[in-house]
């Protein structure tokens, strides 16, 4: 990368076109790091030499605690460019530096399967049960927080906490009015971390009287064995004596799997015994045995959407890694797509593709004239960190601006059908009348004597 401190006035000087490319002063940094730069000091940065990449920085970094008022500061001095962040990052060092230290090639860590079907599920709990995953649009995968997490593991490693995205996401929702999901931000990251600890967690660790504790050994052992070891079993349906033979579901034949998984819910949904996040793993993962590996069977779990929504982030992460034989990276085209997209790289120092940064909108607020330039296809791009980006509908009028135009539609429809209603009136009342004047001709039509052809006068 290339870097060059900056006062804001050079920074200003930098943004305004000109023909002459070069750069004086940028020096190339081999290192993943800002060493060279004090750490007080505002600094642009180029993937490329300026002198062939552009005068126009690709981000800024500004010293801790000052990203607000720089960007306030460019929403005065540079209009042309609005939303900024939309064209150039500005973050803050030690997020840069955070993100510089990541992987050049994005992974996750041999957890694609996991995080994908953690997506598709969440995809399918925003839906309440209404869809397949087969009828949303990929939006709705890119918009889920379970895809900024699985982005944030592809990207940095860990380096970012899963938290601060949570927070992130949430408030974005918020700025926008959107926050009314299927299921909230805090039993998404709950899922998250019981999948995520299982990993570092030591079996031996664990205590089973821990109801957390306990689902990550029941997932441990799911993920690892492809069936849940007796004595976590036993624990898992203390409450539900009824659900202790459907420990071996899978293998008993396939018509009598949907009896029991049937039978199953309508028992966790009645149930006032137990823990809801204890309801929902067994929900999924009892769904989940009907045709492991896949989510063909995501319609069973529709009663169960109002109550426990996160039983569908269970079923998609027991579908993503089935340890039976194929999951849905391997057999689902669309879990492949976004393993993908989650793989995509995208450096501090590229080029935003975001319509605004999160700290840009939250200054700001979601105002029309401010996005106009950027939202399309009804939806907004927002990056929650560098290259951590959700989407969120997007209308592209003021919603009290689209009721007054309903407002005004619904009166001239009225009015207009008054008038139609008047001009039947009019145009019945001129059908009587020449009905009357066509009757009252003929009655008073003079007859005539006509002669019989032939006869003699």
């Amino acid at each position: 990368m290339w870097l060059l401190p900056v006062t804001r006035r050079e920074l200003v000087e930098l943004i305004t076109p000109r023909r002459d490319a070069d750069v004086p002063g940028a020096v190339e940094e081999h290192r993943s790091t800002l060493d060279l730069v004090r750490s007080d000091s505002m600094v642009a940065l180029w993937p490329e030499r300026p002198s062939d990449f552009g005068r126009m920085p690709t981000a800024i970094v500004v010293p801790e605690g000052t990203k607000r008022d720089t960007l306030a500061w460019l929403s005065t001095y540079v209009r042309d460019l609005r939303p900024f962040t939309a064209y150039c990052r500005v973050v803050e060092r030690s997020t840069a530096e955070r993100f510089l230290r990541g992987p050049a090639s994005p992974s996750l860590l041999a957890m694609e399967g996991m995080c994908a079907g953690l997506i598709l599920g969440e995809a399918l709990a925003h839906a309440r049960g209404r869809a397949s995953i087969l009828d949303l649009p990929a939006t709705a995968y890119s918009g889920t927080l379970s895809h900024a997490m699985a982005r944030t593991l592809a990207l940095t490693r860990g380096a970012v906490p899963i938290d601060e995205v949570v927070r992130l996401w949430a408030q974005s929702r918020e700025l926008v009015g959107q926050n009314g999901t299927g299921i909230s931000p805090g039993s998404i990251f709950s899922v998250w971390a019981i999948a995520l600890g299982a990993q570092h967690q030591p079996a031996q660790s664990r205590t089973l009287f821990e109801p957390a504790n306990l689902l990550i050994a029941a997932w441990s052992d799911a993920y690892s064995m492809g069936e849940i070891r007796d004595s976590v079993w036993h624990r898992l349906v203390d409450d539900f004596p009824d659900l202790e033979p459907m420990q071996k579901m899978v293998g008993i034949p396939r018509e009598q799997r949907v009896q029991v998984v049937d039978s199953a819910l309508r028992g966790l949904i009645s149930s006032k015994r137990g823990d809801e996040e204890l309801r929902s793993f067994l929900a999924g993962y009892f769904t989940s045995t009907l045709a492991p590996g896949t989510l063909d069977h995501a319609d069973f779990l529709a009663p169960v959407a109002a109550t426990l929504p996160a039983a569908y982030l269970w079923y998609g992460l027991f579908a993503g890694v089935n340890p039976r034989g194929d999951a849905l990276p391997t057999g689902n085209p669309l879990a492949r797509r976004i393993v993908r997209d989650l793989t995509l790289p995208d450096r501090v120092t590229d080029r935003p593709r975001c319509d605004v940064a999160f700290d840009e909108l939250a200054m700001h607020g979601a105002t029309e004239n401010f996005l106009k330039q950027s939202v399309k296809g009804g939806r907004l791009e927002i990056d929650l960190l560098p290259g951590i980006t959700t989407s969120v509908r997007w209308q592209t009028q003021d919603v009290g601006v689209q009721e007054e135009l309903r407002r005004a539609r619904d009166y001239e429809a009225q009015h207009l059908l008054m008038q139609l209603d008047d001009i039947t009136l009019h145009a019945r009342s001129i059908a009587e009348r020449l009905r009357s004047v066509f009757n009252g001709t003929e009655e008073e039509r003079p007859t005539t004597n006509k002669r019989k052809r032939g006869t003699k006068s």
